[in-house]
């Protein structure tokens, strides 16, 4: 069969089958075009490789432990305090604390946009928009690293100029403790001072209410008040029983006086009085005057005997009085006394009986008044004292929050620099990765320039192609003539090898 009886069965779609070696001759073939397109993508490369700048990494190191701001402390209650999270748990928020965009502006505020990165300072634009570029940057330029199980944190930043990078480096170190401890310790002080100040202010307004609750029902102590005010009940009370008991006995003893009295008679005899008797004591007295003169049997002091004795008779056959006294009766008077001053005992504890019953109808009322008041009383004494207790408590833990802000703020023991950035002495540069990156893109697209240009011609690369492909022996090949070999610029029509093909078998 003739090679053009074959081709009018060729089409464009079938495409060659082609080995390693029929690309390789596809590439030789090509070669022209291969080695232009990787000679210009690695000049591009090599002048890429030559402008890239030298850049220092400065490096630092962070130990990180569990400190107090991890440990639990509730609000309210004390379920679940001194609790811990993992450490590794511990370690992987302060990285991503450290990494923070609030940390990364405040180390760029306090170094200078323009010491860190002078071309987005100079570049246009509003200041969010260059702070927005030059964080972008610096997290480009920062690398964290940590190991498991390791409570260590390995920090790197890249920089073109060695004291900038160092300097970038401690600043953002410094920003993160900072920022950390606002974050951690947080703003407890001042919520808590100002609960305090609102409580101590609702304990004042409480305290000024019972004041004019007082004020208003004339009362100075309402405890006080109400305990004497039991008290003189419970003292009214008694003095009453007392007084009732006394009139009671007063009144008793001035019936039996009473009765007394009027059995006792107005008047009795004081005294009786005889003439014999009178005579018998003046002859007595006389014969004892006359003793002092004469002897006993002197004839005067026997007349004066003699008579005694007459007198003496008489009086032994009785005497009849001759005068007689009556007067009041003494007993009578004393009883009648007794009787008046029970009357009087009476009347009194009756009277005080009376003053104790107004003053103990007075001590009720005003009891009850101040039972009717007691509620409203411990309704405000109650707030006051909530109030107060709360304005306490939170006094005290706004000092403890203050206290503990203060020893985090004094103290980072348990974030510690293991090592500072040091300005570094070597630099790194990226010609050689961007030489081999160059290299091994212009590789690839010179050979993709080569294979698609040698495929986008008609016609079969290699004789053993063209067997492949035909699934027919190749008896001989057709060169092109040496006009087109030599011929610098591509014909117009393209060259048709003519092949002979025999069948299969033949």
């Amino acid at each position: 069969m003739k090679t053009s009886a074959k081709q009018a069965w060729f089409a464009w779609s079938e495409a060659p089958r082609m080995s390693f070696a029929d690309l390789a001759a596809m590439l030789w073939a090509e070669r022209t075009v291969v080695l232009a397109v990787g000679a210009a993508i690695c000049a591009l490369g090599l002048v890429a490789a030559l402008a890239a700048p030298r850049s220092y990494t400065a490096r630092a190191e962070l130990l990180v432990r569990l400190g107090e701001e991890y440990v639990y402390q509730p609000t309210a209650g004390g379920a679940g305090a001194g609790a811990t999270p993992d450490m590794q748990a511990v370690v992987n928020a302060e990285m991503r604390m450290l990494a923070s965009g609030a940390v990364v502006r405040r180390a760029i505020s306090d170094i200078g946009l323009a010491n860190l990165y002078p071309a987005i300072d100079l570049a246009p634009g509003s200041e969010a928009r260059k702070l927005a570029s030059a964080e972008r940057a610096f997290a480009r330029h920062l690398t964290l690293e940590t190991a498991p199980q390791t409570p260590s944190i390995a920090m790197s930043f890249a920089h073109r100029d060695p004291e900038v990078a160092a300097l970038a480096l401690n600043g953002l170190i410094d920003a993160y403790l900072a920022h950390r401890r606002d974050v951690l310790v947080g703003d407890e002080y001042a919520v808590l001072s100002q609960e305090s100040a609102d409580l101590s202010t609702r304990a004042g307004a409480a305290s000024e209410a019972l004041a004019a609750f007082l004020t208003e029902h004339q009362i100075s102590d309402f405890e006080a008040e109400m305990s004497a005010l039991a008290a003189r009940a419970a003292t009214i009370e008694t003095e009453a029983l007392e007084a009732e008991t006394s009139r009671r006995e007063a009144q008793a003893r001035a019936a039996a006086l009473r009765q007394r009295h009027a059995a006792e008679p107005a008047e009795i005899e004081l005294y009786s009085e005889s003439d014999a008797r009178r005579d018998l004591v003046s002859a007595q007295l006389e014969r004892e005057r006359l003793l002092s003169r004469y002897n006993d049997d002197a004839a005067p002091v026997r007349e004066v005997d003699r008579r005694i004795a007459q007198l003496n008779l008489f009086l032994e056959g009785g005497d009849p009085a001759s005068v007689t006294r009556r007067g009041p009766n003494p007993v009578r008077q004393d009883v009648a006394s007794q009787l008046y001053a029970m009357e009087a005992e009476a009347r009194a504890q009756r009277g005080r009986e009376t003053a104790l019953a107004s003053q103990r109808a007075e001590v009720r009322e005003r009891l009850r008044v101040m039972q009717g008041l007691e509620p409203q009383f411990r309704q405000l004494q109650r707030e006051r004292s909530v109030v107060e207790t709360n304005a306490q408590n939170f006094a005290t833990r706004a000092e403890e929050a203050r206290a503990r802000t203060q020893m985090l703020g004094r103290a980072t023991d348990n974030i510690t620099p293991l090592e500072r950035a040091m300005p570094p002495s070597q630099g790194e540069s990226m010609r050689w990765p961007i030489m081999i990156a160059t290299l091994l893109i212009a590789g690839i697209i010179a050979i993709a320039a080569g294979l698609s240009r040698a495929l986008m011609r008609r016609g079969f690369p290699t004789p053993t192609s063209a067997a492949r492909t035909l699934d027919a022996p190749v008896l001989a090949v057709m060169p092109r003539s040496p006009k087109q070999r030599g011929s610098g610029k591509k014909p117009h029509t393209k060259a048709r090898p003519t092949l002979t093909l025999v069948e299969g078998g033949a």
